[in-house]
């Protein structure tokens, strides 16, 4: 029985420290045009020596124009590990709009977002960066993923940046009209994390609208500190200390009473 124990416990406390933690920033400044205001948020979050980057557009307006569109974010991680971009996937419940899709698509964007760690000058004093457009840092060399997506160009413009959940694309004129854009995130992966990696290791947020670097820029504030699943997952753990603690329990109860 205390064998069994035992093994329990390294059970419950590996549940505990798999939980999935994750850092938001939001940022909020006035768009171009009456009315607007820009909207986004970068949710990171850890999972095994994974991270995964959760890149949004919460504004509540019809986009007009480049600038209302989110191409990009820069970041600043202490120590600068090398992280190897995995995948670019439109996230779960959100959709590409403004232009019709090759059929078999299921949302690899990898063609679409480049990811760079050495950047100099960037916004912010950021190194790092993961961006729908070149600007003046990204190339196709840079990209998630060389599997192009079919009838549409090379990486670049603002097209597959990210809109608001308001976007009705029938309303695109100029440099929107027969673009596509993601509506309205964007998931990120990276492996290759170091064992002691830290969500407080990240820092100087940056969002980047539009195609060009005078274009929009909004300094992310950190919103939320959250623990994936933690009621569950933490439930599920401290009842099985406590059951496995009333077992040792009963069976020195047990053999105190038998002699």
């Amino acid at each position: 029985m205390r064998i069994v124990a035992r093994v329990g416990v390294v059970f419950a406390i590996a549940a505990i420290s798999s939980v999935v933690r994750g850092q938001t920033f939001t940022a909020t400044a006035p768009g171009d045009d009456p009315g607007e205001t820009l909207n986004a948020s970068a949710t990171f979050s850890i999972s095994d020596l994974d991270l995964i980057v959760t890149l949004s557009n919460t504004g509540t307006f019809d986009p007009a124009n480049a600038d209302d569109i989110l191409t990009g974010i820069f970041f600043t991680i202490n120590g600068d590990p090398k992280l190897t971009p995995e995948s670019a996937e439109v996230a779960h419940g959100s959709s590409v709009i403004g232009h019709r899709l090759p059929l078999g698509f299921a949302g690899d964007v990898g063609s679409q977002w480049a990811y760079r760690n050495d950047l100099v000058r960037a916004p912010n004093g950021t190194d790092e960066g993961i961006s729908s457009t070149s600007l003046k840092w990204f190339g196709t060399k840079n990209l998630f993923s060389s599997k192009k997506i079919k009838g549409f160009g090379s990486f670049g413009g603002i097209s597959f940046g990210i809109t608001t959940l308001d976007d009705l694309g029938g309303n695109d004129r100029g440099s929107l009209k027969n673009q596509a854009v993601i509506q309205n995130s964007v998931v990120f992966t990276f492996s290759g994390l170091p064992n002691n990696f830290s969500l407080s290791d990240i820092s100087n947020v940056t969002f980047q609208y539009g195609t060009s670097l005078k274009q929009p820029e909004l300094i992310g504030e950190a919103a939320a500190n959250d623990i994936g699943e933690t009621p569950t997952i933490t439930l599920l753990a401290a009842g099985m200390l406590g059951a496995l603690a009333a077992m040792q329990w009963g069976v020195v109860r047990k053999s105190i009473v038998a002699h």
